[in-house]
């Protein structure tokens, strides 16, 4: 599901209804999965996390659980890049993620995260952005703005 197009653009009362009968379809049962635990392992899903079992995830998830879920996904994007020494995912890829197509309600998510200490925004003097974990001690390579 988290690979479809425009799935993060969906309320998550109608993708965990979605998940509940893709499961009845699949002769599966959703019982032990419940909304909260369906949001949280849905933001992993769109931030790329396979194994949440893995130590790495398991740092990331974390430093990440004093967020809500709906704010999750991509504080996990961007921390997942940080560990992988890649670049911070620019604006477009953050706003698909957290499902808006505001450029401000992107900007205010990732002022409430540093706001909160989750992250530091970097911006060098040639426009390039980085953004710092400091609780894991890791940073994103610098995205050319």
């Amino acid at each position: 599901m988290a690979a479809e197009e425009g799935c993060t653009y969906q309320p998550p009362a109608k993708l965990y209804q979605d998940f509940t009968v893709r499961c009845r379809m699949q002769r599966l049962t959703a019982g032990q999965v419940d909304m909260g635990t369906f949001q949280r392992r849905f933001a992993m899903a769109v931030a790329g996390i396979a194994d949440p079992d893995s130590a790495e995830a398991r740092e990331i998830l974390r430093v990440g659980s004093v967020l809500p879920d709906d704010l999750l996904a991509p504080f996990l994007a961007i921390a997942r890049a940080a560990q992988a020494g890649h670049a911070c995912p620019d604006d477009d890829e953050l706003a698909v993620i957290y499902g808006t197509s505001s450029p401000g309600r992107l900007r205010r998510l990732l002022d409430h995260y540093e706001k909160t200490g989750l992250i530091v925004v970097r911006t060098d003097f040639s426009g390039r952005r980085s953004v710092s974990i400091p609780e894991l001690g890791l940073a994103t390579e610098p995205l050319e703005a």
